[in-house]
């Protein structure tokens, strides 16, 4: 089941997120995949089933403008960790059941995180099941991505599917199924196994061979984190209208010396364009707001590398093993500085002479006492383009 977004998956056990962008294709590295896309580009992506849950309630006496406040609570028990540790969206109501998506906060974190160092902004991030039409059973790439409402929602691997069908047909449903298969004898086998097994649950088994239904969806995992702030219009003050006239006549009895304050403006506001370009690019993802203090209290820090490595403490650490490099006949030129401070991890895009100029920057880095690793290399012509991870994440 696929529809025209991309489709990723946390890979939790290598630590990477992968993307299939079409049907068919094979899955690729995000990273890779953000690499390419152009500056600032609003993306929207599918999240694969694996990498969240979905949960029916019954909730009875709960009012739908308290569901959001409510569902946590009720999830309490079901989960593994702390409430607090995810995120927690409504998905719908069934007659008086709510259904609830829940994801791992720490993981969506990762992915803004990730979009955000390639400077792109993630417009939704939809469930992967959210998109299958209700009361359908429908063969994916790895098992069976299911819909029953009220009962299941989420995908299987085969040997889970017995399972699943017992507790879902367990009561009669009073209502018809569709199998969306690859082939009419893979729908005979899993029609004559509900019908055989469960023959009160569904008042009919429809086959449909070929792709699975889908529908279009507005929930999106990403609901409540970039909410729209909205304030309210109040009148103007009474005294609003003298004191704007006042400001006229001060304007007017001052006007020779706003020629010499515009000019001296133009050249601040040069200066503070320059200094936010060169901060975003360095702290990707951040506000500006308030950019100087936040950036001298990243100079003053003092962090520890082996775990948040601080600003300064890797940045001097980077010039050091830099200048030692320029000191030898290896020529490495540093084009771009990223810096996340959640993790402590600088991004250098570097272009070097040759191959091993780069792995002797590496090698001045670790001499530096920081974690390096050269996460890619390619060779342009008769350069050698680098990306070095280097700080607490690396």
């Amino acid at each position: 089941m696929d529809n025209n977004a991309n489709r990723i998956e946390w890979l939790a056990d290598q630590g990477t997120w992968l993307i299939t962008e079409s049907p068919g294709m094979a899955p690729r590295n995000l990273e890779d995949w953000a690499e390419e896309q152009p500056e600032m580009t609003g993306v929207s992506l599918v999240l694969a089933a694996t990498n969240y849950a979905c949960h029916w309630l019954t909730l009875p006496g709960v009012k739908g403008r308290h569901l959001v406040r409510a569902l946590p609570f009720a999830l309490e028990d079901m989960l593994v960790r702390d409430v607090s540790d995810y995120t927690v969206v409504p998905g719908g109501s069934r007659v008086s059941q709510h259904k609830a998506y829940v994801v791992e906060t720490d993981l969506i974190d990762r992915l803004l995180e990730l979009l955000a160092i390639h400077h792109l902004r993630l417009v939704s991030l939809t469930p992967e099941t959210a998109l299958l039409a209700d009361d359908q059973i429908a063969r994916a790439d790895t098992g069976w991505a299911i819909n029953i409402p009220g009962k299941f929602e989420g995908c299987v691997p085969d040997v889970a599917l017995p399972a699943v069908l017992e507790a879902i047909c367990g009561d009669t449903l009073d209502r018809e199924v569709t199998l969306a298969v690859r082939s009419m004898d893979e729908g005979n086998l899993l029609k004559t196994t509900i019908s055989s097994g469960y023959p009160d649950a569904f008042d009919d088994i429809n086959i449909s061979v070929g792709e699975a239904k889908l529908v279009e969806t507005t929930t999106t995992l990403l609901q409540g984190r970039n909410a729209a702030v909205h304030r309210e219009k109040k009148p103007k003050a009474w005294w609003a209208g003298v004191a704007s006239y006042a400001a006229v006549l001060t304007v007017l009895g001052c006007g020779y010396l706003m020629v010499d304050n515009a000019r001296k403006e133009q050249q601040i506001l040069e200066v503070t364009q320059s200094s936010q370009a060169l901060y975003k690019s360095w702290f990707p993802g951040e506000s500006t707001s308030n950019y100087e203090s936040k950036f001298r209290r990243k100079l003053r820090s003092s962090g520890d590398v082996s775990e948040d490595a601080g600003f300064d403490t890797v940045m001097g650490g980077v010039a050091a093993a830099w200048s030692s490099v320029a000191a030898t006949d290896s020529v490495v030129q540093v084009q771009s500085i990223r810096y996340s401070e959640r993790i402590g991890e600088f991004l250098l895009d570097v272009d070097a002479g040759q191959q091993a100029a780069l792995q002797a920057f590496k090698q001045a880095l670790e001499a530096q006492g920081l974690s390096a690793e050269i996460a890619s290399a390619k060779a342009d012509k008769d350069v050698i383009k680098g990306r070095i991870k280097v700080g607490g994440a690396a």
